[in-house]
């Protein structure tokens, strides 16, 4: 009960720590923590079976501990939303004739005798 408790703390002040460096998307942080959570315990569980004495202690205690871990991360991850302006778009071109030089797109080539002429405009 008191590991849970420690990992509800955690998760709040690693999400109240995200908050502070960068602002985030709530419903997207929600979602990677539900992740985290899932794939730490996952993790916890494997590696506490794998390297305890006893292994069903150690999946316990590792899926405990695995879960708040991997929760935070999965917050702590999460994509910043957007700070930009939107770019203006100029009404007339910045710069003035630049397409003028290039060569029309409609042109046959020269050795295909199969080209279609251009369509009536």
């Amino acid at each position: 009960m008191r590991l849970s408790a420690l990992g509800a703390m955690a998760i709040g002040l690693t999400a109240m720590l995200s908050a502070c460096v960068h602002p985030v998307d709530p419903e997207e942080a929600a979602e990677r923590a539900a992740v985290g959570a899932i794939l730490g315990t996952m993790t916890g569980i494997v590696l506490g079976a794998t390297f305890a004495i006893d292994p069903t202690i150690g999946a316990f205690v590792g899926g405990e501990a695995g879960g708040p871990i991997g929760a935070a991360i999965g917050v702590m991850t999460a994509s910043p939303i957007p700070a930009y302006r939107p770019i203006a778009v100029p009404a007339t071109a910045v710069i003035p004739g630049f397409y003028d030089i290039w060569p029309p797109a409609y042109r046959t080539i020269p050795s295909n005798p199969e080209t279609q002429p251009p369509p009536a405009g």
